[in-house]
This record gives structure tokens, C-alpha cells and sequence, in this order.
């Protein structure tokens, strides 16, 4: 730009020498004001050069992006047409940065103890307000009052029907979830504009693509976490389900054992020898111990604990853990109604089944969940995190699936109707969450489970990380496996057999949700690279944002980690600190996850990983 004034005087100079006419002192004076003129142009030209470009631009400045970078309109005749793709439509930008900021605005006011919940007197002003606000403080930054506000209506829209589609939520939370969702949608559509306007070759277009495709994932996994959340918090409470409490029927509970030290389920035994039920057997399964002598030691305390305990030993028996309890229900008593399951390291109370057993009064409840809780944790800092970290799913996402009838049997303190079981051909061996999987297939036919929320008793939590990562392996290992089994029940029409859209909505977000894994190392592993290439000086062939638009990925990110964290100190009420730490054993089992999710994709068949109730040795992640 610097060279552009003497290029000009240049090329009149030498259209004065050319044409030959007139006085040459006309001339010199004529060409000494040129000169003058360019000098004095010089500076302003290069002021115009160097002038900051507003994060809103990309590309040339089109009018609207003038107006939001300068608050004023350009004259209409300096408007230039446009000539290239790379010059978008602002519109899109706007919409997205206002939809961005209300949702963060509405994220930090639904923090105010109480206001998630409140009715619509205090809501419904709230939300008005709220909306309000943001359009007056959008129309003072850009001048456009008519665009904010028509933004604005669009919000308080979204705000009513989602307000009507799920009637029981308060206004804040069709509030937060509507302006969530909006900010996404903008987001995304601005993405995909600036993805297709300017394509630069077929590897740029390819790359953009995916990248487009994994940021629309991971906003829905979002969205699914929220929605989550909102209907638990924001939700007014439903009566819960009751039966008969003269109904007695007779239970098995059984204890699928594998090699578990004698002290540690001793302590369970002997809790259930002191439940309190007229009608009970105590079912111990010992499956493929390869010492003799310590199943022979489980043996000899069933024996002492009197009539109540059957032992059994499987040797050398297929099919793992629900191989042996399809051995244990066939060997049942005819008279036998309900089974349940406890681990070998829980110890449960007294007034475990009278407590929950009249819900089988109605014949359509297929199986009873209570949640699992644990003991000696509340000591140690990492404890306490694992400890919140596992109560989320039972204060937060088992109840939200209650409400459309889409709990999953967790095993471990879960009552199932025998002969429902046995209908549906029992459990799955070959799937490593054979409870989950069980209890899809029971919905499928129309059965009914419910979600008992008071705890009866306490168990272990792994003792070493090793052993969480097992478990948590398995867990997700296990989501793709019910994936795959049963992804035209949950996708296609007419294959769901009697599941709802509800329920295979639940059940599809129970296995995709475990992605939300395997995207972070995704979204880790561009960070890294475009962050190498940048060092570099180079630049990957994939599309890229600049500008005030890079705040909103950054905004979708932090929302969701705050909304987890609140809603986890809020349901669990524990400490921030507590909750943080929940929040970061999830981070520290993502590669676990990722690894379970890909081999879960390629292979179906995998062997069972057990979670040891003692410390062993360390085993790295590739060797879960």
C-alpha cells in the first residue's frame, strides 16, 4: 500500500509527457501539486491499510459487517458488490453471538438457588427480562434494534414451545434448554456457511466436513446432558409408583462370587442373614474359583449361616458372570417369584425388600431399581470424587429416564420378576452389561421398571484406578454392544417391538452418549495439531474461525462443564471442590472410554473384566 501513491503519480506523470500541450511551467506547477495531493493521500491510505480488522469480519467488509464492526452504515455508493464466496452473510454471526450470549446469561442465572425450580410467577418475568436485556444491550452495540429484537421474539418462541412440549418443566428451564439449542443451531448453520461458501480443494472439503460433523455431535450429546439435567431440576415432582404393601412374595437374592476374599463377603452374608423378609433364600454363586480352598471357605460360612443360604460351585461354566446366573435361576424352586442381585462387597439393610417388593403387586412392573451407594469414601479427596462422580447417574439420569419409563436394571440391589426373565430367554451372555441389555428387551414387551431412589445399603468402590478403569471399560464396552445388537429397535420404524420413542430415545443416548469420549480426544488430538502446524508456520487444510465466533465453542464447552458440576453439588449436595473432582475422574478415564467405544465398534465377542474388591497390580490403559 505504501507504493501505490507513486505508482499513481507515476502513471500521470507520464500522461502529461505524452499529450505534449501546454506551457511547461503550467506543467511543473500542475505536476507539483499532484505531487502534493499524493503525499498528503499517503498517510490516510495507509491508516486505511493497517486498520484493525473487527472479529466480525472475514473476508471483504460487506455493509452489515461495517455496521456491527462500527455501529454505523456505510454510504450506500462505497458499498462493494460482492465478488468472492469468502464474503458471508453477517446475519448468521449475529444470530449465533445473541443466541450464544443469552444462553450463557440464562446458564449463570439458573445458578440462583432455587430460580431452576421456581413457578411461573417468578419464571415467567424472569425470562422476559432476561430476553429483554440481551436484545437492548445487542441493539446499543450494533445499531440494529430491529434485527435484535426480531431475534429476541425468536427466543422467547423457542422459550414458550419448549414450554409446551415439556409441560412440567419451569420457565427458566424451557428457558435454558430453548436458548442452548438456538445457540447451537446458529452456530452450526454459520459453521456450514463458512465451510461451503469458499471450498479449496478436496481435501480441505473432506476435512471441513468431518470437523462439521463431529461439532453437530458433540452440541446433541450436549444437548442430551442437558436436557438431563433440566428435567430433573427444573421438573415438578410426579407422584411415584406404589403397590400393595401386603404383598409378599418369595425372593432369591443372589451373590455371584469369583475368587472374593472371604472377609469381604462375609460382611455381605451376614447383612443379608438380618433382612428382614418372611420369604427368603440367599442364592451364593460361586462361578469358576480356580482355588479350592476359597470357595470352599465360602462354603463353610453358607453352612453356618443357617437354612436361608444355598451354595453352589460352577466349575469350568460358560458364559462368565450371566452364564452363572442362568445356572442359578434354573436350579430356583418352583414357588421362587423375584430374583435379585447383590455384589459380594455390599452390604445391604434389613428393610431392603419389604421396602420395595409391593411394587411387583402390579403385574406390568417387569423389575425394581435401587441406587448403589458406598462406604469408605468420605476421607480422602479422590474417593469423595469417584464417589460423586458415580451418584450423578442415580440422581440425575436414572431419574430423568423414570419419567418416560426408560430406567435400565443396574444389577446390584435390582429386583426382577423371574418369570419375565425367563421370557425373554434370560440374560445375554455374550454381552458384558447383561443387566442393561436384559432390561431393554423386557420394555420391548411392554413391561413397566421402576426407580426406587432411597438407598438400602453400601458396597466397595474400586480400590485402585486400575480396577475403575475396568470397570468403566466394561460400562462402555458394553453400551456398544447394545448398539449393535439393537440399533433397528431403537432406529427403524416398526422394530422396537412395544418401546416408545421415549424409551428408545433413552436407551440409543445410553450407548451414544459414551462417544462423548472418544470426541474430546477427537477435538484433543486437531488442538494438538493445529496448534504443531501453527508453530510451524503452516496451516492444516481444514476450515478455520477468527473473531469473536471463536468465543462461542469455547462458551459451549464451559456451559456444559458448569451445568454438570452444579447439577451434581446440587443433587448429591456436595462441595464445589467435590464436584470439580467428580468432574475430573471422568476426564481421567476418557481414554479408557475411547478405547472401549473403538474396540466395541469392531468387535462385538470380548471377555469379561471383573472389578477386584482387593488391590492387585497396576495394569496400563492399552492393557484394560
Amino acid at each position: 500500500m505504501h507504493g501505490h501513491p507513486a505508482t499513481v503519480h507515476q502513471l500521470e506523470t507520464q500522461g502529461g509527457g505524452e499529450s505534449g500541450g501546454g506551457d511547461v511551467g503550467a506543467t511543473g506547477a500542475h505536476r507539483g501539486q499532484r505531487q502534493r495531493r499524493d503525499r498528503d493521500r499517503e498517510p490516510a491510505l495507509h491508516e486505511k491499510a493497517h486498520r484493525p480488522v473487527s472479529p466480525l469480519d472475514h473476508g471483504d467488509i460487506t455493509p452489515r459487517a461495517r455496521f456491527l464492526d462500527t455501529g454505523r452504515w456505510p454510504d450506500q455508493s462505497c458499498v462493494p458488490e460482492r465478488s468472492t464466496p469468502d464474503e458471508e452473510d453477517p446475519l448468521l454471526l449475529h444470530s449465533a453471538l445473541f443466541f450464544g450470549v443469552l444462553a450463557a446469561g440464562t446458564t449463570l442465572s439458573a445458578l440462583v438457588p432455587r430460580l431452576i425450580s421456581a413457578r411461573w410467577p417468578v419464571t415467567v418475568p424472569f425470562e422476559l427480562a432476561l430476553i429483554g436485556a440481551t436484545s437492548s444491550v445487542a441493539a446499543v452495540i450494533t445499531g440494529d434494534a430491529g434485527l435484535d429484537n426480531r431475534l429476541a421474539l425468536i427466543a422467547f418462541t423457542a422459550v414458550v414451545l419448549v414450554r409446551v412440549w415439556q409441560s412440567r418443566w419451569s420457565w427458566v428451564g424451557a428457558g435454558l434448554f430453548a436458548t442452548a439449542s438456538l445457540a447451537a443451531i446458529a452456530y452450526l448453520a454459520y459453521a456450514a456457511q463458512i465451510t461451503y461458501d469458499s471450498v479449496h480443494g478436496p481435501v480441505y472439503f473432506v476435512a471441513s466436513t468431518v470437523l462439521l460433523l463431529l461439532e453437530a455431535a458433540a452440541l446433541t450429546l450436549s444437548a442430551s446432558y442437558l436436557f438431563e439435567i433440566i428435567d430433573v431440576l427444573s421438573r415438578r415432582r410426579e407422584p411415584q409408583h406404589h403397590g400393595d404393601p401386603g404383598y409378599l412374595p418369595k425372593v432369591a437374592i443372589q451373590v455371584p462370587a469369583y475368587s472374593e476374599p472371604i472377609e469381604v463377603v462375609s460382611e455381605t452374608l451376614k447383612a443379608l442373614a438380618k433382612v428382614d423378609y418372611p420369604d427368603l433364600i440367599v442364592q451364593v454363586v460361586d462361578n469358576n474359583t480356580p482355588e479350592e480352598a476359597t470357595w470352599r471357605a465360602l462354603e463353610s460360612l453358607c453352612n453356618e449361616l443357617g437354612p436361608r443360604f444355598k451354595f453352589m460351585h460352577l466349575e469350568n461354566w460358560p458364559g462368565y458372570k450371566a452364564g452363572a446366573l442362568n445356572e442359578a435361576n434354573r436350579r430356583l424352586p418352583a414357588d421362587v417369584e423375584l430374583v435379585g442381585v447383590v455384589d459380594s462387597d455390599y452390604v445391604v439393610n434389613p428393610d431392603w425388600l419389604r421396602a420395595v417388593v409391593d411394587h411387583f403387586s402390579d403385574p406390568r412392573v417387569a423389575f425394581v431399581q435401587t441406587p448403589q451407594n458406598y462406604r469408605d469414601w468420605a476421607d480422602d479427596q479422590y474417593l469423595r470424587g469417584l464417589y460423586y462422580s458415580y451418584q450423578y447417574f442415580f440422581e440425575i439420569t436414572m431419574p430423568s429416564r423414570q419419567h418416560r419409563n426408560a430406567i435400565i436394571f443396574a444389577g446390584t440391589m435390582g429386583l426382577i420378576r423371574l418369570s419375565v426373565l425367563r421370557e425373554i430367554g434370560g440374560w445375554n451372555s455374550d454381552v458384558v452389561t447383561e443387566d442393561a441389555e436384559a432390561s431393554l428387551r423386557m420394555l420391548a414387551r411392554g413391561y413397566s421398571g421402576v426407580y426406587e431412589p432411597r438407598r438400602f445399603g453400601a458396597g466397595l468402590m474400586p480400590l485402585t484406578f486400575d480396577g475403575l478403569k475396568k470397570q468403566r471399560f466394561r460400562w462402555s464396552l458394553g453400551g456398544m454392544q447394545i448398539l449393535r445388537l439393537h440399533w433397528k429397535q431403537l432406529l427403524l420404524p416398526g422394530q422396537g417391538g412395544k418401546l416408545t420413542l421415549g424409551q428408545k430415545i433413552h436407551y440409543l443416548l445410553g450407548s451414544v452418549q459414551w462417544f462423548g469420549d472418544p470426541l474430546m480426544t477427537a477435538f484433543t488430538l486437531l488442538l494438538l495439531a493445529t496448534a504443531t502446524a501453527t508453530a510451524f508456520h503452516h496451516q492444516l487444510p481444514i476450515r478455520t474461525m477468527t473473531g469473536a465466533i471463536l468465543g462461542l465453542p469455547i462458551a459451549f464447552l464451559a456451559g456444559g462443564l458448569l451445568r454438570a458440576v452444579w447439577a451434581m453439588k446440587l443433587r448429591t449436595r456436595c462441595t464445589w471442590r467435590d464436584a470439580i473432582a467428580g468432574l475430573q475422574v471422568w476426564f481421567a478415564l476418557s481414554w479408557v472410554v475411547t478405547l472401549a467405544c473403538v474396540r466395541g465398534l469392531l468387535r462385538f465377542q470380548t471377555a469379561f473384566l471383573r472389578t477386584p474388591k482387593q488391590k492387585e497390580g497396576e495394569a496400563t490403559a492399552l492393557q484394560v
